[in-house]
Parts: structure tokens; sequence; C-alpha cells
């Protein structure tokens, strides 16, 4: 299994030029995802995986029904299995990282609220509550 980009990511762009991507703050800005064209309406992220260039989301994508091997569309347009192409997810660990987002804010919530009530019975503070603080003012927008 591919392992995702390391942090910090941050958002980059620019509005003149109608650009958005995600990238590093390290390594020479290196991209995470951006969108590109997908048919005359739509977009589509793509994601760099380990060493190689971006691939477009519908090379990556996985089906809800079918051979859950499949990935890709083209691949899964020659698969008779897959009879629907309902996307179940995007095989990139940036992309499951990202899905993984909420539910991992919440955990966090939940385990700095221990830490919270629990610093005061250690009588001491700990590093890691504060480290929680910060991670989701970044992830809310709140001050820490």
């Amino acid at each position: 299994m591919d392992k995702h980009t390391p942090g910090p990511w941050k958002w980059f762009g620019n509005a003149s030029s109608n650009s958005v991507y995600l990238a590093t703050t390290h390594s020479g800005r290196r991209f995470v995802m951006d969108f590109t064209r997908w048919g005359m309406r739509g977009a589509q992220p793509r994601f760099q995986p380990e060493r190689g260039g971006m691939i477009d989301a519908k090379d990556l994508l996985q089906f809800e029904v079918g051979d859950q091997s499949i990935v890709g569309v083209e691949a899964a347009k020659k698969d008779t299995s897959v009879y629907r192409m309902d996307v179940r997810g995007i095989n990139s660990a940036d992309a499951r990282l990202i899905a993984a987002a909420p539910d991992m804010l919440a955990a966090l919530q939940k385990t700095l609220n221990y830490l919270e009530n629990t610093e005061g019975e250690l009588g001491m503070t700990l590093d890691s509550a504060d480290a929680a603080r910060a991670a989701i003012a970044a992830a809310t927008g709140a001050t820490p």
C-alpha cells in the first residue's frame, strides 16, 4: 500500500489563472492534489503517487459494484462485473487521508477533551494536548 505525502500541506494557486492546488510546504512544493477538466462541464482531482507525475482521479477510481480489485474507468469498462460506475473510493493514499480527515478530527477532539480532563489529575501539562489544540485550530480555522 502506498504512503500518504508527508505534511505539512497548504493550499496554493492563483485566481487570475484559475488554478488551485494542494502541495507540501517543503520539498519544492510537491503536489498532493490539483484539478483538471473532465468532459465539457466537470472537473476531477489529480493526485501524485510516490515519485510520479499527476494522475487523473478517473484512473484511480474504485467501484461499488463488481470486482473490488478493479481500478480506473478504463479497466472497469473492460470488466463485465462492474456494471455500474458508482465510485466507492480513490486508490491514492492522499485521497484516503483527505477522506478520513473528519473522522480523525473528531477523534482528536475527543482525545483532547480526555487529556484536558486528566491533566489536573496527573499534576502536569501534556505536550500532546498542546499539539492537539494546534492541529484542531488549523483544521477548524480557530485560534489555538
